[in-house]
């Protein structure tokens, strides 16, 4: 009798268990990304400075309770979202650079492809923007990685013959990220985030002197 034993029971038993204990978990998680997202809105609307946590909650319709569960303070919540676009910049570029392509097209696709996500990404547009906020990142740690990796891609371009050697082009990747920015700030400001993508390709056309689509693999000589 002892020796018999209930299949059903020993295997349902702790699958139900883990699925109540994902359910809260679930829950807790859908909450954090309602609260960034309904933030993120927030901030691309009034900027940092001009956010406010109460107006954060009342917007999202959550307990001031279950915000600073969360987050504990309006820095962390805008950290949050920077880190969640440094997420977005590490997997674009490492997206893009893996394909077998002149380096001078990586850059340009690189931009245009972010330019993408943060025209219809409004977390994304609010991590990028929030990544300049001396009070949220005071070393500017992200735009600064970002940069990095772009010139790293730009230096690239110069060895092989792409881009000449000269004083702009090895300072095209901070002038292509400085750029990028301006054009979201003009966009979000405007309350036009439709046409980041044609601003930042305007920026590229400036610079590469072609259709971003189609960047050149033939050398770019400074004009």
């Amino acid at each position: 009798m002892h020796d018999h034993i209930d299949n059903d029971s020993a295997v349902s038993t702790p699958t139900r268990g883990r699925a109540t204990q994902r359910r809260p978990q679930q829950r807790a998680i859908a909450t954090r990304d309602g609260i960034a997202s309904a933030a993120a809105e927030h901030f691309n609307t009034v900027g940092y400075a001009g956010a406010r946590v109460t107006d954060i909650v009342a917007t999202r319709g959550v307990s001031k309770g279950s915000m600073y569960h969360h987050f504990p303070s309006k820095e962390s919540l805008a950290q949050y979202l920077v880190q969640g676009w440094g997420t977005v910049l590490v997997d674009t570029i490492a997206d893009v650079t893996a394909a077998d392509e002149p380096a001078l097209r990586h850059v340009a696709s690189v931009q245009r492809r972010l330019a993408e996500i943060i025209t219809h990404d409004h977390v994304a547009r609010a991590g990028l923007i929030l990544s300049l906020e001396r009070a949220v990142d005071e070393k500017a740690k992200v735009y600064t990685a970002w940069t990095s990796a772009v010139t790293v891609i730009v230096e690239q371009a110069i060895r092989t013959g792409q881009l000449d050697a000269t004083a702009e082009h090895t300072r095209l990747g901070e002038t292509l990220c400085a750029g990028f920015v301006g054009a979201v700030h003009v966009a979000t400001s405007l309350g036009e985030p439709e046409t980041i993508s044609r601003r930042v390709d305007d920026l590229l056309m400036l610079w590469l002197g072609s259709q971003p689509a189609t960047a050149p693999a033939t050398p770019v000589t400074a004009r």
